[in-house]
């Protein structure tokens, strides 16, 4: 333990008294000072403190059990003295053991050498071993050691006394009649006279006796009682059997339902089949379960025996016939139900079963892989199931496909194209017919015809203008294409298929597109690049698609030459007065040359002035701030204004008409004014 700073005072005073003691006597002290630590009780504590063990004690070793089960422990005890006194607290005990499979317990790590200190001159530790044999333990105190020797036994286990209740294995034989008096022979254990053999029916009825002709250890033979039947065919009892009748030691043993009476003349009952269906080309094995079944029986399915394979009072398991065979003709209805008729042999006593078994379809389709593939045909398909007999037909949606090999179990084919109505998948069964028997199979899945919709992939052109080449590039396109533009219909020139399965259409664009246009500051518009939609369509599936400005057209090149304004002829009011004259009114007339057209200039290259009636175009004049030749580009403006000089005309004269021609690099353009009317 921690000493405090006066202990440790104390101790080196009390030191060095002892050392002058020792120095006046002359001696040297025998032993070194105590030595402080851990100290512990009884069982001990620490290993590292403690009392410094005396020379020459003495030790006494004891044990809970000298001789203790394997796996269980004994408790050892180290009794330490000097001088017949018990050693101080806290001396050190070292224990060890050198047996394997040996240890102390007193720690989690169960060492086979431990240290413990003494209490009142005691201390212990606790020993086990897993095997048999003996355990030496020595107990050492400085210079001391002592031994004592445990002996671990395993337990032993007293022998079960032997069984004196009898048992019953069998019964020999286990029918008999109903009139008794048959001899069977009861096998089992621990038969001892005297002996009872009692017949039970149970369901209230009274148990009857048997008589015992001889009686072994292992067989009891007796005589069978009688029993009344009653209308029943059959009375199934129980076997008792009792040893040491009417002794204290009496016994007794019962098995239930260990013997059956039957009637000698039996009239077989149908109950049930199962199971109650199965293939036209028969093998079916199935069990018929009812009563008063006797060996040798017979079967029918219709007019068709059966293969019996076994025969119990209550079952007969048999093989069922081919359906062909079960009409008296040995053909006829190959799927549905058919009587079952068995007869007793020896009785001839029989009974039919209406409609007891149901002959299915044999085929059966358990997969098909795939089970979709394009309208065009050409997959190839694998059928898995059974019944299959070579040749077989498969329809898949009413078409039939092409069978390249057919087994028991599998069939493959490649399925052929089919016509559609439309835009849309097609579904329809898949059905395998066996050609010899007619024998047919619809699959749980249907066939899917599949139409692959069409996607416009690109659509590519350099600078396209009416007329020119585009190209159209199109994913699952299928049959005979028609592709438009704008909604006008473009001529396919050519269709070339791409490694990735699309195809491009090499088209023209139409001529007469719609473009937009953009209004013009002089009046008029012009056309502008106008992005048009483009549509696939396939003639052949009616399948769309539609790419959304997909294609960016330019309008033609060249000027256009607009000419806006009006034109009418000039008019002339009648004024009153003496003489009447005619004022011209408006007196001018003004119109508005447009490039309506796209990049190239419009040339107005001249004005010329026709006269038609009166004088002409002598009174006519054009006034322009641009006279030609004048060069217009896209939406510019020319306005031209044709002036009449006569501001009134004496009533009864011939106007003067005058016709106006514009000549432009994109062609003429005229009209005709009137100078004056009454």
């Amino acid at each position: 333990m921690k000493q405090t700073t006066t202990q440790r005072f104390i101790f080196l005073a009390l030191m060095a008294l002892l050392a002058l003691f020792a120095g006046c006597k002359g001696e040297s002290p025998t032993a070194p000072p105590p030595i402080t630590g851990t100290s512990g009780g009884g069982s001990g504590s620490g290993t590292g403190g403690g009392t410094q063990p005396p020379v020459g004690a003495n030790i006494v070793l004891t044990a809970t059990t000298l001789a203790p089960f394997t796996s269980s422990t004994s408790t050892i005890t180290a009794t330490v003295t000097v001088n017949n006194a018990p050693v101080a607290n806290g001396t050190a005990v070292e224990f060890a053991t050198t047996t394997v499979n040996a240890n102390f317990t007193d720690t989690a790590d169960a060492p086979q050498t431990l240290i413990r200190t003494t209490t009142a001159g005691v201390a212990k530790v606790t020993v086990t071993s897993a095997t048999a044999g003996p355990v030496v333990v020595t107990a050492t105190v400085n210079n001391v050691t002592k031994s004592i020797t445990l002996t671990f036994q395993d337990p032993v286990v007293p022998p079960v006394p032997p069984s004196t209740a009898p048992t019953i294995a069998a019964i020999t034989p286990n029918t008999g009649l109903p009139t008794g008096n048959q001899s069977v022979v009861i096998t089992g254990t621990n038969f001892r006279t005297p002996v009872r053999v009692l017949f039970d029916p149970g369901s209230g009825q009274p148990a009857k006796e048997a008589f015992a002709t001889s009686v072994t250890p292992t067989s009891i033979t007796v005589n069978t009682p009688s029993f009344d039947l009653g209308v029943s065919q059959q009375l199934i009892v129980a076997i008792t059997v009792i040893v040491e009748a009417g002794a204290p030691t009496e016994q007794r043993v019962t098995k239930a339902a260990f013997f059956t009476y039957t009637a000698p003349v039996l009239t077989p009952v149908v109950r049930s089949v199962s199971p109650n269906s199965g293939p036209i080309d028969g093998g079916t094995r199935l069990t018929i379960t009812g009563d008063a079944f006797e060996s040798p029986v017979q079967v029918f399915f219709g007019s068709a025996q059966a293969q019996v394979l076994g025969v119990l009072f209550h079952t007969i398991d048999v093989l069922s016939p081919t359906a062909r065979d079960t009409n008296p003709n040995g053909s006829g209805a190959k799927t549905g139900p058919v009587d079952i008729r068995v007869v007793n042999v020896n009785s001839n006593k029989s009974v039919v079963f209406a409609d007891g078994f149901r002959y299915v379809n044999k085929a059966q389709i358990t997969a098909i892989t795939p089970d979709q593939g394009p309208f065009t045909g050409g997959t190839r398909f694998k059928i898995d199931g059974t019944g299959f007999n070579d040749p077989v037909t498969v329809y898949l949606n009413g078409i039939a496909a092409s069978v390249i090999s057919a087994n028991a179990s599998e069939i493959v084919g490649i399925s052929n194209g089919i016509a559609l109505a439309g835009c849309a998948d097609s579904s329809g069964p898949i059905i395998v017919t066996n050609v010899d028997n007619g024998d047919s199979a619809t699959a749980p899945t249907p066939w899917i015809y599949r139409v692959l919709k069409p996607a416009i992939v690109a659509v590519t052109g350099a600078a396209p203008t009416p007329g020119s080449t585009v190209f159209v590039t199109v994913a699952n396109a299928v049959g005979i294409p028609r592709i438009e533009i704008g909604g006008l219909g473009s001529p396919v020139n050519a269709q070339t298929p791409n490694a990735d399965g699309s195809t491009t259409f090499t088209v023209t664009v139409p001529p007469t597109l719609k473009f937009d246009t953009q209004a013009c500051s002089g009046g008029g518009s012009a056309l502008i690049p106008t992005a048009f939609d483009v549509t696939y369509t396939s003639l052949t599936t009616t399948c769309t698609d539609t790419l959304k400005k997909g294609l960016t057209i330019v309008p033609p090149v060249g000027p256009i030459f607009s000419l806006i304004g009006a034109v009418t002829p000039f008019q002339g009011n009648i004024t009153p007065g003496v003489p009447p004259t005619v004022a011209v009114s408006p007196d001018s007339e003004t119109v508005t040359i447009v490039n309506t057209g796209n990049t190239s200039a419009l040339t107005v290259n001249s004005i010329t002035l026709t006269p038609v009636g009166g004088t002409g175009c002598s009174r006519f004049a054009v006034l322009s701030s641009q006279l030609p030749p004048t060069s217009l580009l896209q939406c510019e403006s020319l306005p031209l204004t044709i002036k009449y000089n006569a501001p009134t005309i004496p009533t009864g004269v011939t106007p003067d008409v005058c016709t106006v021609t514009i000549n432009t690099n994109a062609g003429n353009k005229s009209f005709t004014l009137n100078g004056a009317s009454q």
